[in-house]
């Protein structure tokens, strides 16, 4: 798996409008649904894994959330990258109640639990690198983004 080939342009969101981080998974999970990428149980699913193993991380310059859930609930394998238009509370990763506030996030739907690690760790990796973070932030014309993330991760 190359995981450049997990960023589809249909499924970059840069126009979400949740008030909660419920509403935001459950806004993702259903179109990520009608898209074919994912059983109808994903929506519930990466919900209570939310719940249960938080995945908000706040970074030197920026915070973001990397929601995912078993392999399951996966029918094909995606990086989908949801904008939201103002920052929600999201559970810091490690952690039962420290806060921290997020308006970008990944959703992971990898096939095989043995790539998810793969996955994390490249994304981890390149959020960690400043100038990727910057252009990150300011993009939000959906062709322009998935162009920057493909071309970004393949190298």
């Amino acid at each position: 798996m190359n995981e450049a080939d997990l960023f589809k342009e249909e499924l970059i969101f840069t126009d979400i409008h949740a008030q909660t981080p419920s509403e935001l998974l459950t806004e993702i999970g259903c179109a990520l649904e009608q898209l074919g990428y994912v059983e109808k149980s994903f929506t519930g699913a990466i919900i209570e894994r939310e719940r249960q193993y938080p995945t908000g991380l706040a970074l030197p310059e920026f915070s973001i959330g990397l929601p995912h859930t078993d392999a399951r609930h996966v029918k094909q394998a995606f990086i989908a990258v949801v904008k939201n238009d103002q920052k929600l509370p999201f559970i810091h990763m490690g952690t039962e109640d420290q806060e921290v506030d997020i308006d970008c996030f990944f959703v992971l739907g990898v096939k095989d639990p043995c790539k998810q690690v793969k996955v994390l760790q490249l994304l981890i990796e390149k959020l960690n690198d400043s100038r990727f973070v910057r252009r990150l932030k300011t993009m939000d014309e959906k062709k322009q983004l998935f162009t920057f993330l493909k071309q970004t991760v393949q190298e």
